[in-house]
């Protein structure tokens, strides 16, 4: 099982990194809606999409609530929703 132990911390680290830049675009996102100029979602939202990620990083068993949000309601070519699919889909490789 050692073998496998620096994979598993690659995967961890490459995933928080990941989850520090979705963070960053969510921070970057809630400024613009708060500009009038917001794109993606609303501030609810994207707040509560920071609060996951969060705890996606704490926890390898959190279910985040926002894939489905976004898979629903959010436009099909948003940057952003792509971005945070991608990073589920990381996240769930985790465990």
């Amino acid at each position: 099982m050692v073998y496998n132990e620096p994979r598993r911390l690659n995967k961890t680290l490459n995933f928080i990194n990941e989850a520090e830049k979705a963070k960053i675009k969510l921070e970057c996102e809630i400024k613009a809606h708060k500009l009038g100029q917001g794109k993606d979602g609303t501030i609810s939202q994207l707040e509560n999409f920071y609060k996951d990620i969060e705890l996606m990083i704490e926890s390898k068993s959190h279910i985040p609530s926002y894939p489905r949000v976004i898979t629903d309601t959010w436009d099909f070519n948003s940057e952003l929703g792509i971005q945070l699919l991608d990073l589920y889909e990381l996240y769930k490789k985790l465990g």
